[in-house]
């Protein structure tokens, strides 16, 4: 738990330094009704093991929520797709009690705002 909780922290760091880096040449407002929160794919996470784990403890952790399938990404880092999808903080609470489970986010949409 205490590696998720250090590795979100940094990610979040790291896009904050990022975002504050750089702005717009020509800032725009954001349309009306525009949600600030990250939209994420339903059913679709990305969950990174721990060294010494394999594939199988995907499976072993998340099989209940019916896996679709799953893709290496490399680093031992992989999308898996569910059937039914259980929500982040449930996805994440199992990953924290598993050692084989280094790491769970879900599968984040990116934007680039654009002019209409």
């Amino acid at each position: 738990m205490r590696r998720l909780i250090a590795f979100a922290t940094a990610v979040a760091g790291a896009a904050a330094g990022y975002a504050c880096g750089s702005s717009p040449a020509n800032p725009q407002t954001a349309p009306a009704g525009a949600s600030s929160q990250q939209t994420r794919v339903p059913g679709e996470y990305l969950i990174t093991l721990a060294a010494h784990a394999d594939v199988k403890a995907i499976a072993d952790v998340y099989g209940r929520f019916g896996i679709k399938g799953i893709k290496n990404l490399g680093s031992n880092v992989f999308l898996v797709i569910l059937t039914e999808d259980p929500g982040p903080a449930a996805m994440g609470n199992l990953g924290g009690e598993n050692s084989r489970i280094k790491a769970v986010e879900p599968n984040f949409v990116y934007r680039i705002q654009g002019s209409p």
